[in-house]
């Protein structure tokens, strides 16, 4: 992967986890009883994509370097445009609160599965606990959607 791939990819990662926190605070307004609950999400998002641009700048720097990559810039952006097109379904009233649950642990658990952060070769401490950071927080996202989901499908 040449350096501007690298580059590309880190920035759509970046996009990504930033669509997401917009997906998120839609929800937020969509679903009321669970604004709480959305926000927080959203905050978690947002401060994942000031993370991930960290890690971006280390990287321009020389600082880090990228592992193997399993994962390309377009299949990151086809994640983003189905994002965008369930948060505008959530805009338009077209998503239950269980469907909202049901598409964001989808998505938290595809990043898991997909190892997005592990495209980070770390070699320092703080930039590890970084990208360790990143991924136990993905973690807990999926566990707290889970729960939810578990909730709501028992009523």
């Amino acid at each position: 992967m040449t350096s501007g791939d690298a580059i590309e990819l880190i920035q759509e990662i970046r996009r990504h986890e930033l669509i997401l926190a917009r997906m998120y605070k839609q929800f937020s307004k969509s679903h009321p009883n669970h604004k709480g609950f959305w926000s927080k999400l959203a905050h978690e998002e947002a401060m994942h994509a000031k993370w991930i641009k960290s890690l971006g700048q280390h990287y321009q720097n020389g600082n880090i370097g990228l592992a193997d990559v399993k994962v390309s810039p377009q299949a990151i952006k086809t994640s983003i445009s189905h994002l965008e097109r369930q948060t505008e379904a959530s805009k338009n009233g077209n998503l239950t609160l269980l469907n909202a649950v049901s598409i964001a642990l989808d998505i938290e658990k595809s990043m898991i599965d997909k190892k997005i952060f592990e495209i980070f070769d770390l070699m320092g401490v703080k930039n590890g606990r970084i990208r360790e950071g990143l991924e136990k927080e993905t973690v807990k996202h999926r566990q707290r959607l889970e729960k939810l989901y578990a909730e709501l499908s028992e009523n």
